[in-house]
């Protein structure tokens, strides 16, 4: 698409003839590239590659979690299978985790990257007698995620700052250790799964939840890849996404035993839907469009994530294909051998 092509689309802001014939509304990937051209300049933000703004970003964002995204405070996607609550939806990657458990005295569990702690209090309130640990690089996350806890008298749950590349040795070993929407800012997957290979007791599980570029990322539609560098600048992920299948390696090599790769992507598409449908109100509508204005810049752009996250993971067609998509999100588990 060129830019005069970009120019002329974004010239009018209603739909153009693309749209694609779902309800909610969807955008065709032609015409949300114009809109966000026009509002915050394509080139600008896929030049903002250094990982320095990632702290901001959380920060900035802070408010959207906590009152508009969703009232749990989670900070990851919803994954619908046709038969669940939203509330069941937004905690479908922490009931995978609970599988992995039973109310046993004794057994610990570490979730890494825990952001706002939705995930950990929600399991150390339905198994009281397992302890959790959450981690998070931002103090503000694990003071929040802490209060949250000493308020529901949460007494096996605590909160640190910790980086999952530089885990704490006198965090001890657990029977499962978690991550979901985290380890994409992983620099280092080698250490990061020896690091986890170290805390896991034998027996335990480590649980995956993330978005991966699938073989062969750049030959997609220049399009499609580009709205991919934009989903993921706009979410923090400087450096992008990892490559399909590199946590299984990095865990195989730390010698864990992978037991499940699933693309789950499909359970995704409600969540993006209408994350899309709510993110074409900053572009069309003008007390948003003015709103873009003044939001901090990178809370703004969470608006950006939102038009084009449908796209990079069901394609632009009118019937939404997993296979067309240059993303898969996937759950990743590997156990590690023993007991």
């Amino acid at each position: 698409m060129t830019n005069l092509d970009m120019k002329a689309a974004a010239d009018d802001a209603t739909p153009d003839p693309r749209i694609i014939s779902e309800a909610p509304l969807l955008f065709s990937l032609s015409h949300s590239l114009a809109l966000i051209d026009r509002s915050f300049g394509i080139d600008r933000i896929i030049a903002d590659t250094g990982d320095d703004f990632v702290d901001s970003y959380y920060r900035q964002s802070l408010p959207g979690y906590s009152r508009l995204y969703n009232p749990w405070q989670c900070m990851h996607l919803p994954l619908h299978d046709g038969t669940l609550s939203e509330g069941e939806a937004f905690f479908a990657q922490a009931a995978e985790v609970a599988r992995h458990l039973d109310d046993r005295p004794g057994q610990r569990v570490l979730e890494l990257g825990c952001g706002l702690g939705a995930n950990s209090l929600h399991l150390a309130e339905r198994f009281p007698h397992v302890a959790f640990v959450g981690t998070d690089l931002m103090t503000q996350h694990v003071e929040r995620a802490g209060a949250k806890a000493k308020a529901g008298a949460l007494s096996n749950l605590s909160f640190r700052k910790a980086s999952f590349e530089d885990l704490p040795e006198d965090l001890g070993q657990f029977d499962a250790i978690f991550g979901i929407e985290t380890l994409c800012y992983a620099s280092d997957l080698a250490l990061v799964a020896r690091l986890i290979a170290r805390h896991l007791r034998p027996g335990g599980h480590v649980v995956l939840f993330d978005a991966h570029r699938k073989p062969g990322f750049g030959e997609f539609p220049e399009d499609l890849v580009t709205a991919t560098k934009l989903y993921e600048i706009t979410t923090a992920v400087a450096r992008g996404f990892h490559d399909e299948g590199r946590w299984q390696q990095a865990f195989a090599a730390a010698g864990l035993e992978v037991t499940t790769a699933e693309d789950i992507t499909e359970q995704t598409k409600a969540g993006l839907t209408t994350l899309h449908s709510r993110a074409t109100k900053a572009f069309v509508q003008r007390k948003w469009r003015l709103a873009l204005k003044v939001m901090p810049r990178y809370f703004a752009r969470n608006a950006v994530a939102g038009l084009v996250g449908y796209h990079v993971c069901f394609g632009d067609r009118i019937a939404p294909d997993t296979s067309l998509g240059p993303i898969t999100y996937q759950k990743i588990i590997a156990r590690k051998p023993g007991d």
